[in-house]
């Protein structure tokens, strides 16, 4: 059996140590087709090195000898290009860039160190022995462009580029202002590809690819650099990066032998990994290919699946979603984020390109979002004219939920007191969640106009949401069902919990309370886990509404 390629980021040591492999070389002879000079995005973990190194050893010359051994069985095998094997390629790995507690001076030189490296691999391996001059990296990388030059050989320069804005992306997170010193008019980065631009211009390079995560550097650096085209958005590229439902099940059928395992942990997959999708009329959504090969590579070594859906060492920094929405201290992220923890979507028009000399608008935070991968497109909304944007997976939803965690603790609201775990046992062992829902209460008491977000069922069902984790639970908020979505479902994660259980929440304001209202309330929460409980997918679960008078718990019924 083939070995899961997780973590693995080099294309040849991948095919020649006998690791699985999805075929993604049918995409080069599209790319060929696209352009000479091309930008493709995609949120950070997606498996762009590992495809940036496909490409590095598809045009490599010195791999010609190779090509049958790395490339046998794959589309691009029995479909070769003209320009396979027929370029020396220089390669850029911006990926371990760091920007934390570092100056301008000192972040040009870790830029310069990292540009000296690829110059230096290059020559290690085609032997050219180019001297690297230069007190900069204008300097160094014009120095070595004219010496490859100069030098008259056959074929011309491949320039890849992994991750080529990472630590400007670092930079924005924290100082904006900071990354205009980088990457603005006078700063190294912009210099770096105005130089690259002049040597595709005199026929030195031949073709340039390059990934990263978001348009902002590439915007930043267009008059420097205005000649590469950005295909990110382009429909025919929507899974170049990424796996489809169908990739997906090539890799199970090869790792899992039950049937029943195999829609097990593909359902996992589906409710954790997937979702993303970056074009409106592409026709299916991809899984995170990091993620996916994570739990593959755990089930292949233990026969298990792994207790933590994504690996500590690529968590998403819920952080990070703070950072950006704060961005210029602009007047739109309370309203942005109030929308998403509530109800996991917005409509907006996606950027393409950002002003970080002017202020930035609803639209700018939501793409920002979308291209940090904390959103992906759901659809177009033809009545607005605009995208609709939602929250792509569970683990994206809980990133999210632990910045509302975040904001509550802000506030003094502590979440580790016996209360908490007296509501989880009697949820685990009673069924009941009369406990809990006294807790919830007790939050909304202290949370109540001390917090930005718009007071109602929502914001009550997302204080559920946020208490109701446990290892013995598998909590969901707005849960679709075949007749609706349930306010919080909870399935049984293991033994130790009793029952499924079903919350349908009503929330009346105090100054609209009445007894002919609260009745009304209750009638209609009634039937609506009447209705819901019909899915069989939800093995006759115990059912609970419960009504709150503004931040006063009103009734808890088990219906």
């Amino acid at each position: 059996m083939k070995k899961i390629p997780y973590g693995i980021i080099n294309y040849k040591d991948l095919i020649l140590e006998n690791y699985l492999y999805i075929d993604k070389t049918m995409y080069l002879e599209k790319l060929e087709n696209a352009g000479k000079t091309l930008f493709y995005l995609r949120p950070g973990r997606f498996g762009k090195s590992l495809f940036t190194s496909m490409i590095y050893y598809y045009y490599d010359i010195n791999s010609k000898d190779l090509f049958d051994r790395l490339f046998d069985g794959l589309y691009i095998h029995q479909h070769p290009t003209e320009k396979r094997n027929s370029y020396y390629v220089l390669k850029f790995d911006f990926s371990g860039l760091t920007s934390a507690n570092k100056n301008e001076k000192q972040l040009e030189e870790e830029f310069n160190n990292k540009v000296i490296d690829g110059i230096e691999n290059f020559n290690d391996y085609y032997k050219t022995n180019i001297e690297i001059k230069g007190v900069n990296t204008n300097q160094i990388i014009i120095n070595f462009l004219r010496e490859f030059r100069s030098l008259n050989l056959d074929c011309k320069l491949y320039i890849i580029i992994d991750e080529y804005d990472n630590f400007t992306n670092a930079i924005l997170e924290g100082n904006a202002d900071r990354f205009k010193n980088i990457v603005g008019n006078e700063g190294f980065i912009k210099a770096f590809y105005a130089v690259i631009k002049e040597y595709i211009g005199l026929g030195v390079v031949g073709r340039f690819f390059a990934t990263g995560i978001c348009p902002i550097t590439l915007d930043s650096m267009t008059t420097g650099f205005n000649i590469a085209t950005n295909i990110s958005n382009y429909e025919e590229f929507n899974s170049m990066i990424g796996l489809t439902h169908k990739e997906v099940d090539n890799l199970l059928n090869e790792v899992v032998e039950e049937k029943n395992k195999r829609e097990e942990i593909k359902q996992i997959m589906i409710e954790n990994y997937d979702g993303y999708l970056f074009n409106e009329d592409a026709k299916e959504r991809v899984f995170n290919a990091t993620l996916v090969m994570y739990l593959l590579d755990f089930y292949q070594n233990y026969k298990s699946i792994p207790k933590k859906l994504i690996d500590t060492n690529i968590v998403v920094n819920y952080g990070k979603i703070e950072n950006i929405l704060k961005l210029q201290n602009n007047n739109f992220y309370e309203d942005i984020l109030d929308e998403l923890l509530k109800t996991s979507e917005i409509n907006g028009t996606l950027k393409y390109s950002f002003n970080l000399l002017g202020s930035l608008n609803k639209d700018d935070l939501i793409s920002l979002l979308y291209y940090f991968g904390y959103l992906t497109i759901k659809e177009y909304n033809e009545v607005l004219n605009k995208l609709k944007f939602k929250v792509p997976n569970k683990i994206m939803k809980e990133t999210y939920n632990n910045y509302f965690i975040d904001i509550l603790e802000k506030l003094k609201i502590e979440f580790t007191d016996g209360k908490l775990e007296d509501g989880y046992e009697e949820i685990l062992f009673e069924s009941k969640i009369n406990k809990i829902s006294l807790y919830v209460s007790e939050i909304l008491k202290l949370s109540d106009n001390r917090i930005f977000m718009k007071f109602d069922e929502k914001y009550i069902a997302l204080i559920y949401y946020t208490l109701l984790r446990h290892p013995a639970i598998n909590t969901y908020l707005e849960y679709p069902c075949k007749n609706g979505y349930i306010d919080i479902m909870l399935f049984k994660n293991n033994n130790l919990m009793k029952n499924n259980i079903m919350i349908e929440l009503k929330y009346i304001k105090k100054k609209d309370y009445s007894e002919e209202l609260l009745k009304e309330k209750i009638n209609e929460g009634k039937s609506q886990l009447e209705s819901y409980s019909k899915d069989e997918r939800l093995k006759n679960p115990m059912k609970y509404l419960v009504v709150f008078v503004g931040n006063e718990l009103k009734l808890v019924e088990n219906v």
